[in-house]
């Protein structure tokens, strides 16, 4: 699910409570600075945190054309940062997408090591399956 997967570390643990985090190295972390870095990746990660949306939703809360919405969803999904919660078909036969953010919270460090990110998984996320 995650890019870089077969080249990153991943620690996967449960904090006193029900919450589990994960600690990412590596490729990935720098996908996650890299999308945070961009206001519509940030902006529709934030979106799609308590609730599943469609593009067309975050377009129209972004106030972005929907072909950028589109495109920026798919890149997010390539990099595992947002998942496809579920694909809705409607009566007349037409598909789409509800797209669920991946982490509910990030931290992003920079030390002699290099990067590194630690993510509490999204709840709705967390039975998925993320590499451990």
């Amino acid at each position: 699910m995650l890019e870089n997967a077969s080249t990153i570390s991943t620690a996967r643990q449960r904090d006193a409570g029900t919450k589990t985090r994960i600690v990412l190295h590596g490729g990935t972390a720098n996908s996650l600075a890299f999308a945070l870095s961009d206001d519509l990746s940030r902006k529709m990660l934030v979106s799609a945190v308590a609730g599943g949306k469609t593009v067309q939703d975050m377009s129209d809360e972004q106030g972005v054309p929907l072909s950028s919405c589109y495109r920026r969803a798919s890149e997010l999904v390539d990099q595992g940062l947002l998942l496809v919660e579920r694909i809705v078909i409607t009566a007349d036969g037409n598909r789409y997408r509800v797209y669920r953010s991946t982490f509910k919270t990030l931290e992003i460090a920079l030390d002699f090591r290099g990067l590194s990110a630690s993510a509490e998984l999204n709840e709705a996320v967390e039975l998925r399956d993320v590499p451990s």
